[in-house]
């Protein structure tokens, strides 16, 4: 009986030491990471070459001098110079009018169900089996029985939408023709837009102007050049919900 106290405490030791280790590990800090899902479409009459072009707000009611409307064109204009295109001082002086759509589904509540094994004061519980040293039972080392344990988390979903519109159609009709239409999404558990934003604009940025054929996955991190470039002085200093 002494033996098998010993090899109790001895696992229990072991436990709290790789508990120990592990609350370690998740102290280092994790690059910060998003998976987005990326589809574009472009229109066979969208002109081939590089235009002057204007961002003018997307969603409904929204004004372009909304603080966080001007902050995000300021991605919008950087991922679309560095595909070649020319920001324009007007409409009047564009080719292109670039309207801008973004936001924040509502939650979406998750459940999921896993097992845990059982404990007693010695560590996992375990069933009695016969002693080959006296006429009975003692705790032996199988696990016994789990116990179900059901938890929850909240993911939300973000999205940006860029259409490149035609600027003839749209001052004379206020029609919006689209040339080629961009769209990202990405689930986390973040709401905060203002954290995914840059990260959603650096994705899409290969795929303006294209047609990806269907929707497709891209994964980006901080580490990335194109979103620290712009970031700028903005860098994240550790990693919060993704």
């Amino acid at each position: 009986m002494q033996s098998n106290k010993l090899i109790g405490v001895s696992y229990r030791l072991l436990v709290l030491l790789l508990t120990a280790l592990l609350a370690a590990c998740s102290t280092t800090p994790r690059p910060l990471q998003f998976r987005t899902e990326i589809d574009s479409l472009v229109a066979v009459s969208a002109p081939q070459s590089a235009m002057r072009f204007v961002v003018l707000p997307g969603n409904a009611g929204a004004n372009e001098q909304d603080l966080q409307f001007i902050e995000f064109k300021t991605y919008i204009e950087k991922v679309l110079a560095n595909r070649g295109y020319s920001k324009a001082n007007s409409i009047q002086d564009s080719n292109l009018v670039m309207f801008l759509s973004y936001g924040v589904g509502a939650p979406e509540v998750h459940q999921y169900t896993y097992e845990v094994p059982l404990w007693n004061d010695m560590g996992y519980y375990y069933p009695y089996r016969m002693s080959r040293f006296y006429n009975g039972y003692y705790p032996g080392f199988g696990v016994g029985g789990y116990s179900q344990r059901t938890e929850s988390y909240t993911t939300f979903r973000r999205y940006l939408v860029l259409e490149a519109c035609d600027k003839e159609a749209y001052l004379q009709q206020q029609q919006r023709k689209q040339l080629w239409k961009t769209s990202v999404q990405s689930n986390g558990s973040s709401n905060d837009l203002r954290l995914v934003f840059p990260y959603m604009a650096a994705a899409m940025q290969a795929y303006l102007g294209t047609n990806t054929g269907h929707m497709i996955t891209v994964d980006i991190d901080e580490t990335n050049t194109l979103v620290r470039s712009l970031l700028g002085p903005f860098q994240p200093s550790t990693a919060p919900p993704r």
